[in-house]
């Protein structure tokens, strides 16, 4: 798995494959199968749609491996334009931010200042309802990528949440260290998005193998829903699109009393629409990570890797239209 995904990421970051790629989807309608729009308009429409239909969004402008400062200007730019406008069309929305696209490769200072000029604009919004209400709230989720970066990200999360930002963690399943993290999350009483991630460490610090990242996943989905995490105030958001897994997250919240308004279901946008009905018609609450723009070729190629099944829904998705 290791080495699949090494290499989905090479091809998400290869420049002739992108432009190549990126040509091919604009023609077939590729794109579409994972993105929810091109700009901050049409997102925010789907946005309102999907809403309508009971269904959450977690907002992601589109770039990964950011290394140019002028993109890094635009992404918050564009972030900063879509806090407003997703505010007044209401709804529950997670704007989530990967720390690479904001800045960490040029520096912490300048992570800083747009991270916080984004959440400052959230926090002036006012107080977050309370997550089993229906009014507007709207939260910075901030994603977690490689393994060297893991400490920093928590740190900006830390400080953010110290500050009165409404802030949540995504953490990653297939690591080692991943049990204390969640356990210091917990003590916060803090809201976790888990995923298995879409990253490649090595060995010495993760998981490889996919049914030891289940078990790992299993295990932690336990602690989220564990009678010490409601006490905290703590927020469980399970990330994934393996059905076996979801119905075993569902009997040990179940099993431990959670109502299923008091935790909720990530899936992605486009992928597995028939699992994301049947957590709906159980009575669950969905979210779908909804990325939108133009910068889709390795947010795609990331999916492939993470999962590669996903591969053939790219290429149906693609022989379909």
């Amino acid at each position: 798995m290791g080495i699949w995904q090494k290499c989905m990421i090479a091809v998400a970051c290869n420049t002739s494959l992108r432009r190549a790629g990126e040509a091919v989807g604009r023609k077939t309608g590729l794109a579409e199968q994972f993105v929810s729009a091109a700009d901050i308009k049409g997102h925010v429409a789907r946005a309102t749609r999907l809403g309508g239909e009971g269904v959450s969004i977690s907002s992601f402008y589109l770039g990964e491996y950011v290394t140019d400062i002028a993109q890094v200007t635009e992404t918050t730019a564009q972030l900063r334009d879509l806090v407003p406008a997703l505010n007044q069309a209401g709804g529950d929305v997670h704007i989530s931010i990967d720390p690479s696209q904001l800045g960490y490769m040029q520096g912490r200072d300048i992570l800083d200042r747009n991270v916080d000029a984004i959440a400052d604009l959230i926090r002036g919004l006012g107080p977050v309802q309370s997550e089993k209400q229906t009014a507007r709230t709207i939260r910075l989720m901030i994603d977690m990528e490689d393994f060297d970066m893991i400490d920093e990200t928590l740190a900006l999360h830390n400080r953010l949440d110290d500050a009165g930002v409404p802030v949540a963690q995504t953490l990653q399943a297939r690591l080692y260290r991943t049990e204390d993290d969640l356990d210091a999350m917990i003590r916060r009483g803090a809201m976790v998005r888990l995923v298995k991630g879409a990253m490649a460490p090595p060995d010495t610090v993760a998981f490889t193998k996919r049914p030891d990242i289940d078990a790992n996943y299993l295990m932690l989905a336990g602690k989220m829903l564990s009678d010490d995490a409601r006490k905290s105030g703590f927020f469980p958001v399970f990330g994934t699109h393996h059905r076996d897994l979801a119905i075993k997250i569902g009997a040990l919240a179940d099993q431990n009393g959670w109502s299923r308004d008091a935790f909720e279901f990530e899936m992605l946008y486009g992928v597995n629409q028939p699992m994301q009905r049947e957590l709906r018609n159980a009575g669950y609450r969905l979210r779908l990570y909804a990325p939108f723009g133009h910068d889709w070729w390795a947010y795609a190629w990331r999916r492939v890797g993470e999962n590669p099944r996903n591969l053939g829904l790219l290429l149906r998705s693609g022989l379909n239209r």
